[in-house]
């Protein structure tokens, strides 16, 4: 079976799987499709790549939150018992948390990026920012559930990879302030600050910024990406209203 073969099969298979809602199965034809030597993932294959392992994860991390919010009222109303099975269930779902968010950081690091810079492709900056980002995505999401140090531990890789991310998108021959991609990576890690690193100002400060720079280049869009970027942008004009209300009332106590 040749190469472009093997590849379209993969991306038939990891669509079919996406539009059925199968995501597990969706995740095992993308790890053979990042499994090929020696191709560059498209931006199609990229996007496969996000939406199955967001899917995969976000499940996990919404039965997280809904235990972790179970556990605590039953601590409040003194039953024990049921608290520990909560915790029981709650560890199961961290494992399998922990396994995901591994597999696909892993693969970021020891496949893709480094194929990536090898390759040298025309749209190596959007392709590093785009990975890093998602490398930043896991860390945080491992910094939701874990204990400390691990807590802490993960916080900083994510925090050094949306560092790297955000040197390339605004670098010489970075990302234009209304890429897509650049106010997604703005979009995570100011939520990173807020609610991982305890840092509105923080967050407030990069939303804002690039929401400013943004809105001043909104006529340099073309068609193909002005749903997405204003999409993005009103998601942080969103949390910049939230995110200053609540640190004005901190402020004013």
């Amino acid at each position: 079976m040749s190469e472009l073969t093997e590849r379209s099969k993969c991306v038939f298979q990891a669509k079919l799987a996406e539009q059925a809602e199968r995501y597990d199965e969706m995740i095992v034809a993308l790890k053979k499709l990042c499994g090929i030597a020696d191709i560059e993932l498209t931006v199609e294959e990229r996007n496969l790549l996000s939406v199955g392992y967001k899917n995969f994860v976000g499940s996990r991390r919404a039965s997280w939150r809904i235990l972790s919010a179970l556990e605590d009222k039953e601590k409040t109303k003194g039953r024990d018992e049921n608290a520990a099975k909560i915790a029981d269930y709650r560890s199961k779902v961290e494992e399998e948390l922990e396994k995901i968010c591994a597999e696909i950081i892993d693969m970021l690091k020891e496949n893709l990026i480094p194929r990536m810079e090898k390759l040298e492709s025309a749209d190596a900056a959007e392709t590093s920012v785009f990975y890093y980002k998602m490398s930043g995505d896991y860390y945080r999401y491992l910094s939701e559930f874990r204990a400390s140090p691990g807590r802490e531990e993960a916080g900083e890789k994510a925090c050094e990879s949306y560092g790297k991310a955000t040197e390339i998108a605004s670098g010489k021959n970075g990302l234009h302030p209304t890429h897509p991609t650049r106010l997604g990576l703005v979009l995570n890690y100011s939520v990173f600050h807020y609610e991982i690193s305890n840092d509105p100002t923080k967050a407030c400060a990069l939303a804002r910024t690039a929401f400013d720079e943004a809105i001043t280049d909104l006529d340099t869009l073309d068609d193909e990406s002005y749903k997405d970027s204003t999409l993005i942008m009103q998601l942080l004009r969103d949390n910049l209203t939230l995110w200053t209300s609540e640190v004005a009332d901190e402020e004013g106590e």
